[in-house]
């Protein structure tokens, strides 16, 4: 007689249509864009940007939404508003083997400016961060189905080291702003300092409390979100800091920690947000809350 095989799976889609189509118009609203029903999802609307008129299909934004957790189009021009994590356009160029052509790329962003001279990509470390933890979480289900464990504990530990370098990168974000829009000096202000140093993320994120929500910080050390974040650090920990000779990687462990991510990066950042009286509807934020549940199923 044949075993019961364990497989890994999670849905393809991530938000029910009623709540994507609340999501739609919600951002219409905040755009004050002129659609506030739901029977108007059904059209395109045209946006004047002052350069160009962009056209945006609201029933693509809806199913946008339904796969990614955020929308699209609609999702960009939200999060461009935004004063702390607003994020800055990806460009590239690659010459195709065309002689005698310099190019140069720069992107700037702020009192910040980012050049490559040559072929080459400028991306926002938000983007490639989301973009790695989705992947790898992709990565370990598709190993653990194919027996393949090499792929399997190294999909899960590029997870890992994803998940806490987007934390790491959206406190870096909030120092950014601080240093560059107030004028106050780090004796005067020393909580950046900490901020805006290579300490502890415990330190860093005391600082930030101290800094945009020093009234939560009582409630924050009590924050399910902040556990299940340390409890991912930890499993990190495991692997950048060993202090064993073999490391173990339990399939029901490996998805409890995988399924971590909603709420111990995506909540966490949302829980931050709602501090401070900031949106928690930013794209990438959304896009990591929203992620499906992986289940461990069994086929006969």
């Amino acid at each position: 007689m044949e075993r019961n095989k364990l497989k890994l799976k999670v849905t393809d889609i991530q938000v029910g249509k009623s709540k994507a189509e609340q999501y739609v118009l919600s951002l219409c609203k905040s755009l004050k864009y002129p659609v506030t029903h739901r029977k108007e999802l059904n059209k395109t609307i045209e946006i004047n940007n002052g350069i160009k008129v962009i056209k945006i299909n609201l029933e693509k934004e809806v199913e946008f939404v339904r796969h990614n957790g955020k929308a699209n189009m609609l999702q960009f021009m939200f999060d461009t508003n935004d004063i702390f994590l607003n994020t800055p356009l990806n460009i590239g160029i690659k010459n195709d083997g065309v002689e005698g052509i310099k190019v140069k790329i720069e992107s700037n962003f702020g009192d910040h400016s980012s050049s490559i001279k040559g072929e080459g990509y400028i991306e926002s470390p938000e983007t490639s961060l989301v973009d790695d933890i989705l992947y790898y979480r992709e990565e370990v289900i598709k190993a653990y189905n194919e027996s393949d464990f090499k792929k399997f504990s190294r999909g899960y530990r590029s997870y890992l080291q994803s998940c806490i370098s987007l934390v790491d990168w959206f406190l870096y974000r909030y120092t950014f702003f601080v240093k560059n829009k107030i004028p106050l000096s780090e004796k005067a202000y020393g909580n950046i300092a900490i901020l805006d140093s290579r300490r502890s993320i415990e330190d860093r994120l005391e600082a930030w409390m101290t800094t945009f929500a020093v009234n939560n910080k009582e409630e924050f050390k009590q924050s399910k979100y902040r556990a299940k974040f340390f409890d991912l650090k930890g499993q990190r920990n495991k692997i950048v800091h060993p202090e064993s000779p073999t490391i173990e990687y339990e399939v029901r462990n490996i998805v409890k920690y995988l399924n971590y991510v909603q709420d111990g990066i995506g909540g966490l950042f949302a829980e931050l947000r709602r501090y401070t009286g900031y949106s928690e509807n930013i794209g990438f934020i959304r896009q990591i809350q929203s992620q499906g549940k992986i289940e461990i199923i069994t086929n006969k």
